[in-house]
């Protein structure tokens, strides 16, 4: 077969994969210990060259312990004696530095201009730079080679942050100590370097801690190097063309060593050294970071293996392996396909008849072929379908098909296809509806027959007829739809009108309830005013008839000066009884006045919320005082709306009316809450409160249904508390909320908002919500 081949290909392929894979990976494994044993040579051999420094700085620094003071000729005959360029490359200069106090400054300098052992006439131009006052100074004063390093003669290290600091810690702990990355003032390059500095401490002294270290401190020997310079000697050049080395300064070691790579601490790049091009990536496995102490410091050299002839793959290798592999691969497999092949064809011949027949008879429709009127061979398809038993229908005529009727099978003439639906007759007697599909086998030879496929459709054809029948019903059923449409529209018409008729007749029953409130007020009113004025009138009269005595007695000469007095007391106290009297009428007047008309005009003003409270429970105090009902109220001065004050008084009346009518029923007093509070900047909660006999659970949930009241045909109309739920709702855009249980009183909470828009502001469904 030939899946052998493709397998065979396949297998010989992946063999050869994994061969290159092996072969890669041991080219990458090879890499790799080159790498290392490349970074770790470099690693080693900077060390090797700076310690070897650094023993020849130790070597200076012991000169020094031997003797003390060393003269500049003896320091520069010692210095030329090493041969700094051949042995010792990557030194810039050698250094003694000074330490000078503040006070010998001035004849320090003198000191040294002075100094002519070495150079004839002394040094007249030298100065100590850059001038800075401080306790102590750490000054250059033998500098070797003097020739391209003058600039650091003369040159004080403690003005200098990062020199300082090296010398502190040098002075401190008594080992050689290098600075951070710098840039030495004698080289014009601008190439970065770094000093490395060892104490020279007064002979035979005390060096046990820090502060006798510090009292025998007298200088430092130093070695200034160019790290470009120190590498170029440690690094072969051909290395640098198969990898990269970095080395950047972390730190002193004492602090962590934790500063990151950047530009700043950069102390060495040899791709900068080498120049221009583009940096090449580092190959995957082939970069590593080792640290280096240098003097307290913690340096970190960055070595990346780059595509190069030392490090890469082989390919040429790799892929004359890849392209044998395949060749080897593809023949076996074309080989093993070409035997697969022929013994496949073989048995495919065999199956294919079997897989004929069987296909033929896993048909759920009837196939069979039909000649001369008779029934030469079928699937067992159409027997199941017409009832027979296996191999029945071989061999018979067409007419047990049919019921005895003329051949339907027949094949035409000129070889076409034929296709129409016929009635066939099972075993059984049943009759079945079946689709049938003809086509002559042979046109050369008819006698050979026709292949028909029968499909039975019996299902179908009563589908088709349920369908026809569903089809009139359904016309019925829209037909009487149709008519309901038609009387649910004139149903719909009727109710729009008891709707509307019910609406107008709410609107007049909410205006008589309003009238009838103003009304009520009208009779407190009244009977309020009928004591004052009557007293008042009383009180009038009383004093005329006193004027009148007064005149007689004034006419017959002989009044009294007790007489006039007690006339003039009388006059007083009359006078004083009608100005009470018609300022409690006024009073009573104002407030009912400013209530009538807010509540008959309903316009939106500014007012305070204390003023129409007070003004409302002023028209309502006969009512209150007959009932033996105490009100109290508790509510800031200063609460200012923005809103429609009557229909805030409409609200409180009909609350007042509807406790007088239904809280203190059978009880011979009463008291009434009012409490007020503000919730926020905008809004304010006014809790009105009785301790009448309060509600039931059913009362309580249908308080603002319109027309329900307790007290039908006893003066309620059942519009109170809906009227109030509207108000509050829609002109005053506020909630209400009532609390009550039978015989703990009744709560009723309202919070509004203390500006409110003027109606042209709300939005249409907010009028009709109103209306």
């Amino acid at each position: 077969m030939r899946i052998h081949g493709y397998l065979a290909f396949i297998v010989g392929i992946c063999v050869t994969v994994w061969v290159c894979l092996f072969v890669m990976n041991v080219q990458d494994r090879q890499a790799s210990e080159a790498f290392q044993r490349d970074t770790q040579k470099i690693a080693r051999d900077t060390q090797t060259r700076l310690q070897t420094y650094f023993d020849m700085l130790l070597s200076i620094k012991g000169v020094f312990a031997v003797h003390e003071n060393v003269t500049r000729v003896e320091f520069s005959r010692y210095v030329r004696e090493l041969d700094l360029k051949r042995r010792y490359p990557g030194f810039q200069a050698i250094q003694f530095v000074r330490r000078v106090r503040s006070a010998q400054l001035d004849a320090y300098t003198a000191f040294i201009r002075a100094d002519d052992s070495l150079q004839s006439g002394g040094y007249p131009d030298y100065k100590v730079h850059p001038a800075s006052v401080r306790p102590e100074h750490f000054i250059i004063e033998y500098n070797e080679p003097m020739k391209g390093n003058e600039n650091a003669f003369g040159l004080d290290l403690a003005a200098l942050p990062p020199h300082y600091k090296a010398l502190q810690l040098g002075a401190a702990t008594g080992r050689i100590v290098a600075t951070e990355r710098i840039t030495l003032v004698q080289d014009a390059s601008g190439q970065p370097g770094f000093v490395a500095r060892s104490p020279i401490y007064r002979r035979g002294a005390s060096l046990l801690t820090v502060e006798e270290r510090d009292a025998a401190l007298v200088g430092f020997v130093a070695i200034v190097f160019r790290v470009n310079d120190l590498m170029s000697e440690t690094i072969d050049s051909p290395m640098l063309r198969q990898l990269y080395v970095s080395i950047h300064d972390a730190g002193y070691a004492s602090d962590g060593a934790k500063e990151l790579p950047s530009d700043d601490n950069l102390m060495f790049d040899s791709f900068g050294k080498l120049g221009s091009g583009k940096r090449l990536p580092a190959l995957a496995g082939l970069d590593v970071k080792i640290p280096l102490d240098v003097g307290e410091r913690r340096w970190i050299m960055h070595f990346e293996g780059h595509a190069s002839e030392h490090y890469s793959r082989d390919s040429m290798l790799i892929w004359v392996i890849a392209l044998a592999g395949f060749t080897i691969s593809a023949l076996i497999g074309a080989q093993i396909m070409t035997l697969s092949r022929r013994r496949a064809l073989a048995k495919k011949l065999r199956v294919t008849a079997d897989e004929l027949r069987a296909l033929q008879d896993s048909a759920i429709v009837g196939i069979g072929l039909f000649a001369n009127g008779v029934i030469v061979r079928c699937n067992s398809g159409l027997e199941e379908m017409m009832g027979y038993h296996p191999g029945e229908l071989a061999g018979r005529s067409c007419a047990v098909l049919t019921g005895g009727h003329h051949d339907p099978f027949a094949c035409v003439s000129d070889g076409t296809s034929m296709h129409f639906e016929l009635e066939l007759v099972s075993a059984q007697g049943k009759k079945l509806w079946c689709m049938v599909n003809g086509r002559m086998l042979d046109q050369s030879e008819p006698r050979k027959g026709c292949v028909w496929v029968i499909i039975d459709i019996t299902e179908r054809k009563q589908a088709e007829a349920a369908l026809v029948d569903t089809k009139h019903g359904l016309e019925r059923s829209l037909n009487e739809l149709a008519l309901q449409k038609s009387n649910v529209e004139l149903a719909h018409k009727d109710l729009s009108a008891v709707l509307l008729t019910l609406k107008q007749a709410q609107a007049s029953l909410i205006t008589s309830e309003k009238m009838a409130s103003l009304g009520a007020l009208v009779a407190g009113i009244a009977h309020e005013l009928n004591t004052p004025i009557g007293n008042s009138l009383l009180t009038a009269t009383a004093l005329s008839d006193m004027c009148k005595e007064f005149e007689r007695q004034l006419g017959e000469g002989g009044i009294k000066r007790s007489a006039l007095d007690t006339h003039l007391k009388d006059a007083r106290m009359a006078c004083s009884i009608i100005t009470n009297s018609l300022t409690r009428a006024a009073d009573l007047i104002h407030s009912f006045k400013q209530v009538a008309v807010d509540q008959t005009s309903d316009k939106r003003r500014s007012f305070n919320l204390s003023g129409v409270v007070h003004d409302t429970l002023a028209t309502y105090s006969a009512q209150l005082r007959r009932a033996n009902c105490e009100v109290k109220v508790a509510m800031p001065e200063t609460l200012n709306f923005i809103s429609y004050p009557g229909s805030v008084a409409q609200v409180l009346g009909n609350l007042i009316q509807n406790a007088l009518l239904h809280a203190f029923e059978g009880r011979e007093s009463g008291r009434i809450v009012i409490n007020v509070t503000e919730v926020d900047a905008h809004s304010v909660e006014l809790r009105f409160a009785d301790d009448g006999v309060g509600m039931n659970a059913r009362t309580l949930r249908q308080v603002y249904d319109p027309f329900f009241t307790t007290k039908l045909g006893q003066g309620g109309s059942g519009l109170g508390m809906n009227i109030v739920y509207n108000l509050v709702t829609g002109v005053l855009r506020g909630t209400i909320q009532v609390e009550s249980e039978p015989g703990k009183g009744t709560v009723v909470i309202l919070v509004l908002p203390r500006k409110v828009p003027a109606r042209e502001e709300m939005a249409e469904n907010d009028l009709l919500h109103m209306q």
